[in-house]
This record gives structure tokens, C-alpha cells and sequence, in this order.
């Protein structure tokens, strides 16, 4: 079973969405702020993480990426997912950081499995020795 952290400020949106996960035989660790979500990425090591974008956006993108950076001892595939509906900055800085996906929440739950699911199957792609 694969971990899944999800670190969400919306505890409607959270729910909703980690009980899903859990219904699609994910393990799903919750936090609810970004110093607990770093927390736990070093203590539970998870397969993925989902972020809230606006969660990342109130203590900036550097401070994320810094934080990210010295708080896992390896490479976690990110998710964000964003209530924006103009994303390209948030894109551009996404980019910048070399890092993840970005979706809009209104997506819906089944995308958000689908993209799951490839990022686990890259991950273990990308661990196969030549």
C-alpha cells in the first residue's frame, strides 16, 4: 500500500479528498499546515505528496523549496493542487522549481487518481537500474 501525505489547509476539502484516497487502498497521512507536512514527510517518508498551492503561496516559494529541500532525504513526487483559476504564475514558479505537477482542485477526485498513479509508476521507473 502506498503512503500518500496530503497537506491541505481546507479540513472540508482534506477530508473529502484523503477519504477518497483511502478508498482507493492509499495509506493517507494529513496535515494541515506546511510545518507539520514537512514534519511528517521526514518521519512517515512517503511514496507522494499533495500540497495545497495556497498553502505554499503564504510562506512563499523560496521558503517552500528550502523547506522541501532539507526536510527529505529523498525525492518524493509533488502534486499541487491550486483553487486559482489563473494559474500561470503559480505554474512558471512550479517550474522554476523543478518540481511537480499543478492542478486546479475542481479537476475532480478521479483526475487527481489518475495523476497519482502516474507519478508512482514514474517514481519506480526512475529507481530501475540500467
Amino acid at each position: 500500500m502506498k503512503n500518500i501525505l496530503v497537506v491541505e489547509c481546507d479540513h472540508k476539502f482534506r477530508r473529502l479528498l484523503c477519504q477518497f484516497l483511502r478508498d482507493n487502498n492509499f495509506h493517507v497521512i494529513e496535515a494541515n499546515n506546511i510545518f507539520m507536512g514537512s514534519y511528517l514527510a521526514n518521519e512517515q517518508y512517503p511514496d507522494l505528496i499533495i500540497y495545497s498551492l495556497e498553502i505554499i503561496e503564504e510562506i512563499g516559494y523560496q521558503t517552500f523549496q528550502n523547506m522541501h529541500e532539507n526536510s527529505t532525504p529523498f525525492q518524493i513526487p509533488l502534486i499541487f493542487l491550486t483553487k486559482n483559476t489563473e494559474i500561470s504564475y503559480s505554474l512558471k514558479k512550479i517550474s522554476q522549481m523543478g518540481a511537480g505537477i499543478l492542478l486546479k482542485k475542481t479537476v475532480g477526485f478521479n483526475r487527481i487518481l489518475e495523476v497519482i498513479q502516474i507519478q508512482l509508476d514514474k517514481s519506480v521507473e526512475d529507481f530501475h537500474l540500467p
